[in-house]
């Protein structure tokens, strides 16, 4: 044999296993992350959730502990920052959480200068409509 032709022989095998070694590496990233996604939405609880998409979900943060709540407009016991607070839930619909957003700034213009900001999210719940949430509190004598 030519030891020209043993070189393409080895040159081809070398060639077909790093093409096998690349299609196994991207089909190991494209099943992390897959299953990463999977993970986030298995930390938000058992339970089917009211609310589809929220402000931030997309960067992996959980639906703040108030919104639930405030969407219900029940006054919020679990946040010791607002324990013994007046409570104000603002909100504002839209078609899209930009919309959503507005619609609540209108709404926060009126509020009087004794509350203080206390959060704000936007949630679109499974029926496609956006909602915008804000908790303003004062201090009760």
């Amino acid at each position: 044999m030519h030891p020209e032709s043993d070189k393409i022989t080895v040159m081809k095998t070398l060639v077909k296993t790093l093409i096998l070694l690349l299609f196994i590496i991207v089909l190991a990233s494209c099943a992390t992350t897959s299953a990463g996604d999977t993970h986030i939405e298995k930390k938000q609880g058992q339970k089917k959730l009211l609310f589809e998409d929220w402000k931030y979900k997309g960067f992996g943060q959980k639906l703040p502990d108030w919104v639930e709540a405030a969407y219900h407009n029940k006054i919020i016991h679990s946040d010791g920052e607002l324990n013994g607070k007046e409570l104000l839930i603002l909100r504002g619909k839209g078609i899209n959480s930009d919309q959503a957003e507005r619609n609540l700034e209108l709404a926060e213009s009126g509020i009087p200068e004794e509350y203080t900001f206390f959060d704000s999210s936007w949630v679109r719940i499974d029926a496609g409509e956006y909602v915008a949430l804000a908790i303003y509190y004062k201090e009760t004598l």
